[in-house]
């Protein structure tokens, strides 16, 4: 299962990042970007995709999810890496690729586990 999508520095436009987003709406999947340059990536989560009612729910849990959050970022950090969490938006800046990759894959697993218990994303 895929729990990101990767644009490069190479894709123009925002084609890829839209169909990604599309494809986390229909499913009520977290939307979590990687945008890598050279060395370092960009990790972003949104909550964008999910429905109205999920906003209470990510409110109510924003303690937790956001320390949980902050400790995904501490695992994967180097000097020159900053974050930013609130609890529907997620940013790490400057992870190393490979880094980045695996936080955001944790990153995915637990917003997913965070939203699990709202009936809006209740898998039918």
């Amino acid at each position: 299962m895929q729990k990101f999508v990767e644009i490069l520095r190479k894709d123009k436009g925002h084609e890829k990042e839209n169909l990604w987003f599309e494809k986390c709406r229909r499913e009520k999947a977290p939307f979590i970007t990687l945008k890598t340059r050279t060395k370092f990536a960009d990790v972003h989560w949104d909550y964008i995709t999910y429905p109205n009612e999920v906003d209470q729910h990510l409110a109510t849990h924003k303690e937790s999810t956001t320390k949980k959050a902050i400790e995904i970022f501490m695992r994967h950090a180097n000097e020159k890496s900053e974050y930013q969490v609130s609890s529907g938006l997620v940013y790490f800046n400057n992870l190393e690729i490979q880094n980045a990759k695996i936080a955001a894959e944790e990153l995915y697993d637990l917003v997913v586990d965070t939203v699990s218990s709202c009936p809006a994303v209740a898998k039918t």
